[in-house]
């Protein structure tokens, strides 16, 4: 079974420790013992284990982690082999660590804005489903015991109450199938595909998804075109980080266009997945012959883009979900109050 890859706050951490370590006057062996005594992850003790024997054995630091290109990806092994080639290996994994940190302030950024209009829809499905399931049937029992008629408008809401109350098994059946059905479908090949595609095409989602990938894109390309990897082996090498199926099949093709001699900006723009300010700052990148340099203003400028799509996002998500929800208990308090005046008749 092949092992499951080290999340990135993993690597980042190892990677930040092994460059203080060869940055020291501490040897390699025991700098990996300590950094493996520190460690809770038991992939990655189990991996420096296995990485201590080899150099013992007398194979090098990059000939041994190379083993494990399943748990660091391919992209952190090349570079670590890269930069022990070239001497510059502090250099290189500190540049690993910022970049993978990078990335997670930006997870922490979307996750961050999407949990409040998440939380919020949670609380305002709960509050509707027990105003329509336990509340209305009270009403309904008070009425009906005074001999008072139902509203119309009442009746209506009532009919929804009396469906979700007598099938509330069979709706949580449903969810659980549904549940169920989208987690196998996602874990199948064809399923993350498509799931992944969609991501750049629905509304509001997409412009978030183009941002923060074209972010990742951009700064892992940057790192790779400045250690002096070609531009078809650098799409190669970004597959496995990507994590997103649709993008890395975009990439493999992109790197048999360029070995057939398309330009760079061109291979970008056919991807159709990018911001248009994106594609003309690679074309100027192109014409000026300073692609890393250009590269890295590229993504700090994707990176300010995923911020303002973010903060569009909750600006405009968080009173529209709050206005949904004022109208829908408006609603269903106009349902119970008619009742009220009713019984109140009814009893005078």
């Amino acid at each position: 079974m092949r092992d499951k890859r080290l999340d990135n706050q993993t690597i980042a951490i190892f990677a930040r420790q092994l460059a203080l370590v060869l940055d020291s006057d501490l040897p390699v062996h025991s700098g990996l013992e300590v950094i493996q005594s520190k460690s809770k992850n038991i992939q990655l003790i189990q991996m420096i284990d296995n990485v201590q024997s080899q150099l013992k054995e007398g194979y090098g630091l990059s000939e041994s982690l190379s083993k494990y290109e399943n748990l660091l990806t391919p992209f952190v092994t090349n570079m670590i082999a890269l930069g022990e080639k070239s001497g510059s290996l502090v250099g290189v994994l500190n540049q690993i660590a910022d970049t993978l940190e990078k990335e997670i302030e930006m997870k922490a950024k979307v996750r961050s804005a999407l949990t409040y209009p998440i939380v919020l829809s949670i609380l305002m499905l709960g509050v509707i489903i027990l105003l329509v399931v336990k509340v209305f049937p009270t009403f309904t029992d008070i009425l009906e015991s005074l001999g008072g008629e139902m509203p119309f408008f009442t009746k209506i809401m009532m009919s929804v109450s009396d469906f979700f109350t007598h099938n509330i098994l069979i709706i949580i059946g449903i969810i659980v199938l549904i549940v169920f059905g989208y987690n196998f479908y996602k874990n199948t090949e064809k399923g993350r595909l498509k799931l992944d595609h969609l991501k750049f095409y629905t509304p509001i989602h997409k412009d978030i998804v183009s941002a923060v990938v074209g972010t990742k894109f951009s700064r892992n390309l940057a790192i790779l075109i400045k250690s002096g990897f070609s531009f078809s082996i650098s799409m190669t090498m970004l597959k496995p980080i990507m994590n997103n199926l649709y993008m890395e099949n975009l990439l493999e093709e992109a790197s048999s266009k360029l070995k057939d001699g398309a330009q760079m900006s061109e291979v970008i723009q056919d991807f159709n997945i990018f911001p248009g300010v994106m594609i003309r700052l690679f074309s100027v990148a192109e014409q000026t012959g300073h692609m890393d340099r250009m590269l890295e203003k590229i993504a700090v400028e994707m990176e300010n883009e995923a911020d303002a799509r973010l903060h569009n996002v909750s600006a405009v998500i968080e009173p529209l979900l709050i206005i949904i929800l004022s109208i829908l208990i408006g609603i269903i308090l106009v349902s119970v109050i008619l009742p009220i005046i009713n019984i109140l008749n009814a009893i005078g």
